[in-house]
């Protein structure tokens, strides 16, 4: 079963919620979390969306763009919501970083641009510029999509909870099962929790698994820590 981010559900947030029926739902709700929306996978095939108070468009224009790119059929609706008073829209990350000092407004305006016509997600195209260090980006994008950040140099990474996935496989999405829940589901890592590859690649060997945040550099050296204790393991294998 693919895990979806740990979100608030939609209807936690002040706003209009559509609920979109399309056959690729990983790949619509990644689409709208990198536009700075709420959205989650609802049932099979299903995606609740909500835009920030701030977005001028439309959940119509953007899912026009994305069906006209992507040549994949979805039909949308709206669901009647009664907003919440205590809650806010989430902020985009790139309005975050820029809002905390972490780049400046020429830098999001190039890396947003960039984002754009390459389709690589946002916090990617800033670090490859080095405008910013990882934790910083990991941290802000836990904020962003409202879940945990965890330093796996200091909480550590149970050997059982790795194994569950090669450890080739984990370098090459950046993404380690961490620990296990009392209920038997798993924690799993992620540089980057929109990729879709890496969550598919989870998924095929991971049934149900919880999203946390952290360092590529810090996932990294954790499957390297782990395969050092595996007799004749190879993380590179």
């Amino acid at each position: 079963m693919t895990a979806t981010c740990d979100l608030a559900t939609p209807t936690e947030n002040t706003g209009e919620v559509w609920r979109i029926r399309v056959s690729e739902p990983t790949r619509l709700r990644d689409y709208f979390l990198r536009l700075g929306a709420r959205a989650e996978i609802v049932g099979a095939r299903c995606v609740d969306v909500v835009l920030g108070e701030d977005d001028d468009s439309t959940v119509d224009a953007y899912l026009g763009s994305w069906m006209t790119i992507n040549n994949i059929p979805a039909l949308a609706e709206p669901m009647t919501v009664v907003a919440h008073p205590a809650s806010t829209s989430r902020v985009r990350l790139g309005d975050l970083l820029l809002g905390k000092g972490l780049i400046t407004e020429a830098q999001l305006a190039q890396g947003l641009a960039e984002s754009h016509d390459s389709g690589e997600l946002l916090g990617r195209v800033l670090l490859g510029h080095e405008w910013l260090f990882e934790d910083e980006l990991a941290r802000t994008l836990a904020e962003q999509l409202d879940l945990p950040y965890m330093n796996l140099r200091l909480i550590g990474v149970s050997r059982s909870a790795a194994s569950l996935m090669p450890a080739a496989t984990g370098l090459r999405v950046a993404a380690i099962p961490i620990s296990f829940f009392s209920s038997g589901k798993v924690r799993v890592a992620f540089a980057d929790p929109c990729d879709e590859q890496a969550q598919q690649a989870v998924a095929a060997h991971v049934d149900d698994f919880s999203v946390v945040v952290a360092e590529l550099s810090d996932i990294e050296m954790a499957w390297r820590t782990v395969a050092q204790t595996m007799t004749g393991a190879n993380p590179q294998a």
